[in-house]
């Protein structure tokens, strides 16, 4: 009995082997399908946001059309989104801006006399911006244009200051910080003004102000500093022998340097920054010639270039000093930067 139960096949196993192969299949069927979706889902993902980039794409740029009269013109934008700025200018003018919010805008503008360009410029909610630029002529127009003041140029202690007007200029105005103004007006038809200032020491503004024959204005402010060189005094001594020589300099002297007869030397001014210095320098029988050199803590420097002889003391000649230059005078220099 027990040999017959040992030779028995067990036939529960044998199914239940079946049963997990089949499982085991559906389940990798079933991943196999999971897969392919999420593939065609996310490459329709892929397609349809590439589609809606490319429409929003066609559809960014707004329409703008101008339409000209003799003295007006009207700027017509038309656009898929609304529009948040219209920004117009002439020529070179300064921009205007105009706010909006509708898909169509127009606005109405008077045309400066002569030839002129029209810059348009539009820009929707989303921040993209589409420009045009209109050339217009008009016999009939009007001037609505500012004028333009120049940047100041600063040549040494001098600033020029320059306006221009595209139909005529009638004056300008400049004053330093709040003092009383100063008036240039213009010849009959001008369109440029200009004058050369001098630039106060110290750091100051500069207001200009110019107005043309339309009384359209432009009011501009600048700051300047005002350096001044160093001030160098060169005398002969009272037996004319020997040179005195003083540098001066309000803010400090930061080094001296001089040549005499082709030899270089460097004054000795101490550890500080002093504003003034004096040394003397013994002259030589003959011809001399002395160059000296100051440079102040500003950074300006001076030069002082002379020459001078002395005579035989052993001959029956006078001695006889003459320095070229006694004097080498205070002059400001300037630096300007704009607001």
């Amino acid at each position: 009995m027990n040999q017959i139960l040992d030779y028995m096949p067990n036939h529960k196993s044998s199914k239940s082997d079946g049963s997990d192969k089949i499982v085991r299949i559906f389940a990798i069927l079933l991943i196999l399908f999971a897969i392919a979706l999420m593939a065609v889902v996310g490459y329709g993902r892929i397609a349809n946001k590439n589609q809606i980039n490319s429409e929003i794409q066609q559809m960014t740029n707004a329409k703008i059309e101008v339409d000209v009269q003799e003295a007006q013109v009207t700027i017509k934008v038309t656009h898929d989104k609304k529009i948040q700025k219209l920004i117009y200018s002439w020529n070179t003018s300064s921009e205007r801006t105009i706010k909006a919010s509708e898909k169509y805008w127009e606005e109405t503008i008077d045309v400066p006399a002569g030839n002129n360009t029209l810059h348009i410029k539009v820009i929707d909610e989303n921040g993209v911006e589409t420009t045009h630029d209109e050339e217009i002529s008009s016999e009939q127009g009007v001037d609505i244009i500012n004028p333009i003041i120049e940047p100041p140029k600063v040549v040494g202690n001098k600033v020029t200051i320059k306006a221009t007007d595209e139909t005529a200029l009638d004056f300008i105005t400049y004053r330093w910080n709040e003092e009383q103004e100063e008036t240039i007006y213009a010849e009959e038809g001008s369109k440029e003004i200009a004058t050369e200032i001098e630039v106060r020491k110290g750091e100051n503004d500069l207001t200009i102000v110019a107005v043309d024959g339309s009384n359209n204005t432009t009011k501009e402010t600048k700051s300047f500093i005002g350096l001044t060189k160093p001030e160098i005094t060169v005398t002969l001594s009272e037996d004319g022998k020997s040179i005195d020589i003083k540098a001066t300099h309000e803010n400090g002297i930061e080094s001296v340097a001089f040549n005499f007869n082709n030899v270089d030397y460097n004054a000795d001014i101490g550890s500080d920054t002093p504003t003034a210095i004096q040394f003397s320098q013994e002259l030589e029988v003959g011809y001399n010639r002395i160059i000296v050199t100051v440079k102040s803590v500003d950074g300006t420097e001076t030069t002082f270039d002379g020459e001078c002889t002395l005579g035989d003391a052993n001959s029956n000649t006078n001695n006889s000093s003459t320095p070229t230059n006694e004097t080498a005078n205070q002059t400001p220099e300037s630096s300007g930067e704009g607001e």
